[in-house]
């Protein structure tokens, strides 16, 4: 029974250092460098940051063992540095460092389920304000729409009235159905304008 626990511990201290050196240093750099996702590529973004962050990991695990390596020999043990808790510290702290950086820059938002004070969104990129002004484009030329329809339901108001003066009992019914028609497409459409305008607000302000 021991030694098949011990074998199962082996193989988890293998499969964690596999993990720490090929790719949780790599994998959360390339999350604080860039923290909005669909920034490396809008359609294979995960994968972009699955290679990248293996090949940095692997980086990450060099320079650190070529830093333990330059601080020369140990003199209570008279071994070098380059041992496999010293790097395993080094990248753990690196992975920490490089989450606490993606973290703060938005990569996450995520942690906002754990807590609302963990909320962190990323500053918006080129291509997330070319978005917002395509947006932005949209609602205005649907505020425009919107306008020019009320203008004309407002006229044939005005002229429904005007006929249902000039007109007899039975034209003038006639014209009052289609005067109370508009209105009501009237106060429908005024109602979209009054939201569209509210989201545009927020959005701006």
């Amino acid at each position: 029974m021991a030694d098949w626990i011990s074998g199962i511990l082996a193989i988890l201290q293998i499969l964690g250092a596999v993990v720490l050196i090929f790719f949780l240093p790599g994998f959360f750099l390339v999350n604080a460098l860039y923290p909005r996702k669909g920034e490396l590529d809008r359609t294979y973004d995960g994968l972009y940051r699955l290679t990248l962050g293996i090949v940095l990991s692997i980086a990450a695990t060099v320079l650190w063992s070529m830093a333990l390596n330059s601080l020369g020999v140990n003199p209570g043990t008279g071994l070098g540095y380059v041992l496999p808790p010293n790097i395993a510290g080094g990248l753990l702290g690196l992975t920490g460092l490089f989450f606490a950086v993606g973290w703060w820059r938005g990569a996450y938002p995520v942690l906002a389920k754990l807590h609302p004070s963990l909320a962190r969104v990323p500053k918006p990129g080129p291509s997330d304000l070319l978005t917002e002004e395509e947006r932005d484009h949209r609602v205005l030329l649907k505020l425009q729409e919107l306008a020019g329809e009320r203008e004309r339901l407002r006229r044939e108001i005005q002229d429904a009235e005007r006929r249902m003066r000039l007109q007899s009992a039975d034209a003038r019914s006639h014209y009052e159905t289609k005067r109370d028609r508009a209105k009501a497409e009237l106060r429908s459409i005024e109602g979209e304008l009054h939201k569209l305008e509210e989201e545009r607000a927020a959005e701006l302000y």
